[in-house]
């Protein structure tokens, strides 16, 4: 089969490999859709030395090969989770496989991942795709569609809250189609021009270019002075977080979805005057997977995420050009 091998920081190659056999309870999947991600890009891509690994957690396909299946048969469609849990712990039995007490490996990283033509998965990290649902939307479900809904919904997001969405990469444009389609009023903000125009067709009233405004002096303009009810930080810039947290209004929420390392707040202003809530999360749990799929029934415009599709052969350019910031998602097309 074809994979793809990043070889340095920025070089990519597309390399014959072996291809997979099923063992036990992991079967083959033939990848149909599967997308780049952030975390692709900043944690693989741009990083030197040769990445071990094929790179890739975000996909959806055919089961095509079985050995001692116990869920999936040759011909079922599926989704595929990035995590090789334990599924016996007490976050795994949660639904929170991302933080499995014992996990076994993460697919792209610690395992081959899913830019390639065929993937051996374990059933259980693998989620059934109703018919209904595109193999292009369904690749989408992991990451910027579920992250931000989980979030969201611990926000409990609805009609009568203005949403600030911070960094409007992927997961960010997924939380801008996620508050709107709970009936919120979002307010976008990125420096990339083609993105904040992306978020405004996805539904934001309003985008913001920190680059060239006071971020907080302006949303304060755009609310007539009352702030954010809920926020969604997903640049993972201290700045954003911190621009976040004073538009907050009295008893707000904050939830934070981008990877940072640091960040500096004011506990005083922040918190105690204001008594919001700030919350984090990578991931959501499966038992919201049936809400996720049914918000894709009712009419969520996943498909208005992607903005570039490549064959498996054109990776290098792929990575690429999602390295350069004008597009939504970028994914690779079987066929």
């Amino acid at each position: 089969m074809r994979a793809v091998k990043l070889l340095d920081a920025r070089r990519v190659e597309v390399r014959d490999v072996p291809d997979p056999c099923p063992e036990g309870e992991e079967v083959v999947v033939r990848i149909e859709a599967g997308a780049i991600c952030g975390s692709d890009l900043h944690g693989l891509y741009e990083r030197p030395g040769e990445k071990l690994c094929i790179p890739g957690h975000e996909a959806a396909g055919v089961v095509v090969a079985v050995d001692r299946p116990r869920q999936f048969k040759v011909g079922d469609r599926v989704c595929a989770l990035a995590f090789n849990a334990c599924g016996q712990c007490d976050l795994c039995r949660a639904g929170y496989v991302a933080y499995c007490r014992a996990m076994r490996a993460v697919h792209g990283f610690s395992r081959d991942g899913f830019h390639a033509e065929l993937a051996r998965i374990p059933e259980s990290a693998l989620l059934s795709l109703p018919e209904a649902i595109s193999f292009e939307e369904g690749c989408l479900i992991l990451d910027p569609v579920g992250t931000p809904y989980h979030s969201l919904q611990r926000m409990g997001v609805n009609a009568v809250h203005t949403v600030g969405v911070f960094g409007l990469g992927p997961m960010g444009l997924g939380a801008v189609l996620v508050a709107v389609h709970l009936g919120a009023r979002v307010i976008g903000v990125d420096p990339i021009s083609f993105r904040r125009n992306l978020a405004r067709k996805l539904g934001a009233v309003e985008t913001v270019d920190p680059a060239a405004v006071d971020v907080v002096k302006r949303i304060r303009e755009l609310t007539n002075g009352y702030g954010l009810d809920r926020s969604a930080e997903c640049s993972g810039k201290p700045e954003a977080l911190h621009a976040a947290l004073d538009l907050a209004r009295p008893f707000g929420h904050v939830a934070i979805i981008a990877e940072s390392a640091q960040a500096t707040i004011r506990p005083s202003d922040h918190f105690n005057r204001k008594e919001i809530l700030l919350s984090g999360s990578c991931c959501f749990p499966l038992g919201e997977y049936g809400d996720i799929i049914r918000m894709y029934a009712v009419g969520l415009r996943v498909r208005d995420l992607i903005t570039h599709r490549f064959p498996i052969e054109q990776a290098a350019e792929a990575y690429a050009v999602f390295a350069e910031g004008n597009t939504g998602k970028v994914i690779f097309t079987h066929g």
